[in-house]
């Protein structure tokens, strides 16, 4: 319990970079592992199978938007419960989160499995590529409990005052995943059943790993004795503090839909693949920003809860100052070698190239801020929070995007469905920031 303790009286300078790297690695390898994919695929099975990758992510997105909820909601109080020494709090919130996350999973399986066909026959997409998108799907669905498991848990750790084993699960699962896509699409030639089976097996060895520290390890925060099944204000309260990462989870699966459907009406499938490519490049630097700014969580909310205001706005400056530095690092990246990164995914398709520089050169401008909307949208979850943090999540996901993705294409053709994302995120921080001002006026007259 030592090593959460000292969240209120460390260096802040110490504990960002013992919490933040960890999970900076721990994402990033992560988005190592998801770019493996997508370059395994385009380069085995090509355009179309990365379309067909890029169809279906969507469902995987869903999925994991369940786990996202659980994991972010349960740590953030979990954590919020320790700043307060309400010690068996936090053990009632892990036990409930648990059996929540298996009786989640096996709904998902089922009703995934009953409707995908149908969806997908709805697209009317050719044969060969609403098989590859049935092919991957389905895989996905079948291991939902593995993913959810592995996505919830995770977080968790860190808050439980373990951010390096975090680290070190998230590594051995990434590596895990490369190698199983190696064997099963280049050995074996799976396609995109190798890639869908490689993704499920690695995060099924996590789930392990992280099951076996808190059932059989030396975690700070143990199984509470409590009914979980009866604990619907946990429950609750859980679903109301993880629905802001969910909701902006849920609706990128949303957005891929819809950009789907517009690349797919306003071009080809080349655009869709395209998009699939700018996805995997991008998904890199987000994993980046995700893992500061949930490197910062266990700070923030920990700090929160003993009422050290003064350490939570220090922590949250420093937080926002390096992502604003690694978006313009990014920015500057993408904006001179745009080119290198497309063709590490498929370097002899001209067209494919040429479609996505484009698409590449307009999200770059997104690229940008996100880092910084980001973190200080998770001030808000890491602060419980959860109506804020929500309508931040639904402004920049769903209400300032959907009606530009479906007016800027009209008058501006395929640059419109890339521009939408842009004015979405510049829309979107506008107002973060506005919440942000207000929040620290309010701190101030509690200090």
């Amino acid at each position: 319990m030592e090593q959460v303790r000292k969240l209120k009286s460390e260096n802040i300078n110490k504990l960002i970079l013992r919490y933040v790297i960890p999970s900076i690695a721990g994402t990033v390898i992560i988005g190592i592992y998801s770019i493996i994919d997508g370059i395994f695929i385009g380069r085995t099975v090509g355009a179309e199978g990365l379309a067909g990758v890029t169809l279906a992510f969507p469902v995987l997105i869903a999925i994991g938007s369940i786990g996202i909820m659980i994991g972010a909601g349960a740590s953030a109080i979990i954590s919020i419960s320790l700043g307060k020494k309400d010690y068996e709090m936090a053990s009632r919130i892990l036990k409930t989160a648990f059996y929540y996350i298996i009786l989640i999973s096996f709904i998902i399986t089922f009703l995934g499995l009953l409707f995908i066909d149908p969806v997908i026959s709805g697209l009317n997409l050719t044969k060969n590529l609403e098989n590859y998108v049935l092919q991957y799907s389905k895989i996905i669905i079948i291991g939902a409990i593995a993913q959810i498991f592995a996505i919830s848990l995770d977080p968790i750790l860190r808050n439980d005052g373990f951010p390096k084993k975090s680290m070190i699960i998230l590594t051995l699962m990434s590596v895990f995943n490369i190698l199983l896509d190696y064997i099963l699409i280049v050995v074996f030639n799976f396609g995109v059943m190798g890639a869908a089976t490689a993704t499920v097996f690695a995060q099924a060895l996590g789930s392990v790993l992280y099951l076996k520290h808190f059932l059989l390890g030396k975690s700070n925060v143990k199984i509470g004795k409590n009914s979980p099944f009866s604990e619907f204000s946990i429950i609750k309260r859980i679903a109301k503090t993880g629905f802001s990462p969910f909701i902006m989870e849920l609706a990128f699966g949303i957005l891929m839909i819809v950009h789907n459907i517009q690349f797919i009406r306003y071009g080809s499938s080349l655009d869709v693949s395209a998009y699939g490519i700018v996805i995997y490049i991008t998904s890199f630097l987000y994993m980046v920003y995700l893992g500061i700014s949930e490197g910062v969580q266990p700070l923030i909310s920990y700090n929160y809860g003993a009422k050290k205001f003064n350490r939570v706005f220090e922590i949250l400056k420093k937080a926002v100052f390096i992502n604003a530095i690694l978006g313009i690092c990014s920015f500057l990246t993408i904006l001179n070698f745009p080119n290198l990164l497309i063709k590490i995914f498929n370097p002899h398709d001209t067209n494919l190239i040429a479609t996505t520089t484009v698409g590449l050169e307009i999200h770059n401008f997104a690229i940008l801020i996100l880092g910084v909307s980001m973190v200080l949208t998770m001030y808000f979850l890491a602060t419980e929070q959860p109506r804020i943090a929500g309508f931040l999540s639904l402004g920049r996901t769903i209400i300032f995007i959907l009606p530009a993705i479906i007016v800027f294409p009209i008058y501006f053709g395929i640059k419109g469905i890339w521009w939408a994302t842009v004015f979405s995120e510049y829309m979107g921080l506008i107002f973060t920031i506005y919440f942000i001002a207000k929040e620290i006026k309010k701190i101030k007259r509690r200090i």
